[in-house]
């Protein structure tokens, strides 16, 4: 049965990292982004840790590796691959030939080799990361609880000796692997729906919490510092995840054509990904105006549904050759 609450997830996750984290920085001059980039970078490490976990989890649940699994490990690796990875290709050396990477930060991130050694690459540096969690899936992905917890706290603790020995491992990667494994971990016993009284309390207390802190960063310098940027970022992991889970009780309990607009889009929402730098620089060559609402209107409120449905085409499309493979 499927979970809408996902798809609902991916839809806001993307939604905020492309049309107001990653458009914020269009539309505003260099001195004006920093007043609120430490909480906004604080919410894009939640919205990404989100989208990371709920990977996780749902690969967790759908699939076990072993002698009692229901899938074999290179049919998983393919399926994964083909899913990511040559859109991801096309995707990187778009975005080399429009300059927006340069070559060193292109092959990094083509190599899969970025979460570890500088340069990486901007924007795209996410997809070499999940590609990483999806290469130890089959080894975490076990019917044996005490083997997911074992193995997971087995690989991250590496992952962290690693990262105090070489401080060029990304501490992103550290962020999202962290909240991976903890998907992996929790789906074949807790399903995160807090459908009580208790957990009614607990989802409000993480979601006022984490706008509160939020709040308070944008008046000061809270959150100049990458380490409390990730800290306040695990809290709204949870937070984000809440809020999309009410949002879905409301658009599928009660919108069901709304209901539809959301799959839509959560159905695009790689691809958009993908190529929305390259959209918002062509956007910006057709019309580039210098007042920032009318700028805001053009680029939220007609680039972005138009990159929309182009994204679900491009999709579309590259499923349908995939299933020819």
């Amino acid at each position: 049965m499927r979970e809408y609450r996902f798809d609902v997830v991916r839809v806001i996750c993307m939604i905020y990292i492309i049309s107001c984290f990653h458009l914020y920085g269009y539309i505003y001059p260099q001195d004006r982004t920093t007043v609120c980039l430490p909480a906004l970078t604080a919410l894009a490490h939640a919205c990404l840790g989100l989208f990371t976990f709920v990977s996780g989890y749902l690969l967790g649940k759908k699939y076990c590796f072993g002698q009692q699994g229901n899938i074999h490990i290179w049919t998983f690796y393919k399926k994964r691959i083909l899913r990511v990875f040559p859109l991801f290709v096309i995707a990187s050396m778009i975005l080399w030939l429009i300059g927006f990477n340069d070559a060193d930060a292109t092959w990094n991130g083509l190599l899969c080799i970025s979460p570890f050694v500088d340069p990486t690459p901007k924007t795209l540096y996410y997809i070499p990361v999940i590609m990483w969690c999806y290469l130890v899936t089959p080894l975490i992905s076990r019917r044996d609880l005490k083997w997911r917890v074992l193995g997971c706290l087995f690989l991250f603790s590496l992952l962290l000796v690693g990262r105090f020995l070489f401080p060029s491992i990304d501490s992103r990667f550290v962020f999202d692997v962290f909240f991976y494994f903890v998907g992996v971990v929790s789906a074949p016993c807790f399903d995160w729906k807090l459908n009580n009284t208790y957990g009614t309390i607990i989802k409000v207390f993480v979601v006022l919490a984490f706008a509160l802190v939020l709040a308070i960063a944008v008046k000061s310098s809270l959150l100049y510092n990458t380490s409390r940027q990730m800290a306040v970022g695990a809290i709204g992991v949870f937070a984000v995840f809440f809020i999309c889970e009410g949002v879905s009780n409301y658009v599928f309990g009660r919108k069901k054509q709304l209901g539809q607009l959301f799959i839509y889009v959560s159905y695009a929402s790689m691809a958009c990904y993908m190529f929305h730098r390259f959209f918002y620089r062509v956007a910006e060559s057709l019309w580039n105006p210098f007042d920032t609402s009318l700028k805001w209107l053009y680029m939220a409120g007609l680039v972005f549904p138009v990159m929309i449905v182009l994204s679900y085409v491009i999709q579309n499309v590259y499923d349908n050759i995939v299933k020819k493979i």
